[in-house]
């Protein structure tokens, strides 16, 4: 039975390099041109560069093979993985000093151009330690009706359970750490994965051992999707609510409070007829004295019509994870960390528990995040 399923992963897996190894070429030779720009800017005021060439070469090519070795099931490889992501953290840093040094060259001549290669390094090795440690616990008060004062939300958000040391281990010391907050609510707002459903549904156990007093609601995010698998039936077997274009009511101090969620703005592009509706989700007649409601992009906020809501939860930002990414994140999302007022809805964006790619962090941080209200 194992070596039947063993083999079908193995066909899905090459079905899937098919799929991208045309873009990976693609991308390989966009940074094959910028990684000749980031060479240029270090090697020019220096004299024997032939090691030099070979490092940023291996670097390059470490890229895509580091991320096809972690599309694979067993990822025999997982050295090569690490090899090829911090690489890519080390990359993105490398861009930011060498376009400094590059304009500096308009304005002053000077012949230090290996303080690029020398700050890139410092960066990085901070990055990476900022990037690897164990997400900091953050308390947030928020002003909301008396009613229900203390009412506390624990959210945790972009996990990708699967990414390099991101294991089982891992997950059950969130799980404490969660638990010891003792909770009201507990909110996972997407990307909960990254891989193979077969390996990784199997590391998502420790959640069955979650506490709260009033239930622990999910939603997609862009992952559950490019990753495709019975998430949703796993997560509800581990104890689990799933809310997709649906709520729930809860009573705290005899209030109603509606907890909803809608699935990530995504979701339409691989189900057909799955759509992500904030105004679908938020309607109920029960006249809550306060909503919630979790989606996994704060973009999820434009596509708020008619319903009234008080307060969205959302991620997928990872707070840009890597400066200056945040700059990016901006011409796609409305926000890139914390909390920001549209209307009458307070945005909270969640940096991320775990990461994506590098393990590294610059300007933002994985955070566990508890809400008071006060």
């Amino acid at each position: 039975m194992n070596l039947y399923k063993d083999s079908i992963e193995n066909i899905d897996s090459k079905m899937e390099l098919r799929k991208i190894i045309p873009a990976l070429l693609i991308i390989l030779t966009v940074f094959g041109c910028i990684h000749w720009f980031l060479f240029l800017t270090v090697s020019r005021s220096l004299t024997d560069v032939f090691w030099l060439k070979v490092i940023y070469i291996l670097g390059l090519f470490s890229m895509p093979l580091g991320f096809l070795s972690s599309r694979s099931v067993h990822n025999r490889f997982s050295w090569l993985t690490w090899a090829g992501y911090v690489w890519m953290g080390f990359f993105n840093i490398h861009i930011l000093f060498s376009t400094l040094e590059f304009g500096l060259l308009f304005f002053v001549h000077h012949n230090y151009s290996y303080w690029v290669l020398l700050a890139t390094l410092l960066c990085s090795v901070w990055a990476l330690y900022k990037g690897s440690k164990f997400p900091d616990l953050i308390t947030h008060q928020i002003l909301g009706p008396a009613e229900i004062k203390n009412f506390k939300i624990v959210q945790i958000s972009d996990v990708h359970m699967g990414m390099l040391h991101i294991n089982t281990a891992w997950l059950e010391k969130i799980v404490q750490k969660i638990n010891q907050q003792q909770p009201d609510v507990i909110a996972i707002t997407g990307d909960l994965i990254d891989g193979n459903f077969a390996k990784i549904s199997e590391m998502l156990e420790p959640l069955k051992n979650l506490k709260s007093k009033y239930g622990h609601f999910y939603i997609t995010g862009n992952h559950e999707y490019i990753h495709p698998g019975q998430w949703e039936t796993q997560l509800e077997s581990l104890g689990i609510s799933i809310l997709h274009n649906q709520n729930k009511l809860i009573e705290f101090n005899d209030q109603k409070i509606l907890i909803a969620g809608v699935p990530d703005r995504m979701a339409p592009r691989f189900h057909h007829g799955l759509v992500s509706d904030p105004d679908l989700a938020l309607k109920n007649n029960e006249n809550p004295i306060y909503k919630i409601l979790l989606a996994h992009q704060p973009a999820s906020i434009r596509d708020l019509k008619n319903e009234k809501c008080d307060l969205m939860l959302t991620g997928h930002t990872h707070g840009g994870q890597i400066f200056p990414f945040q700059l990016a994140v901006l011409l796609q999302q409305p926000m890139v960390q914390g909390f920001k007022k549209f209307g009458s809805t307070l945005v909270f964006n969640h940096q991320g528990t775990g990461f994506w790619g590098p393990p590294m962090r610059w300007f933002s941080r994985s955070e566990i995040v508890t809400l008071i209200f006060k």
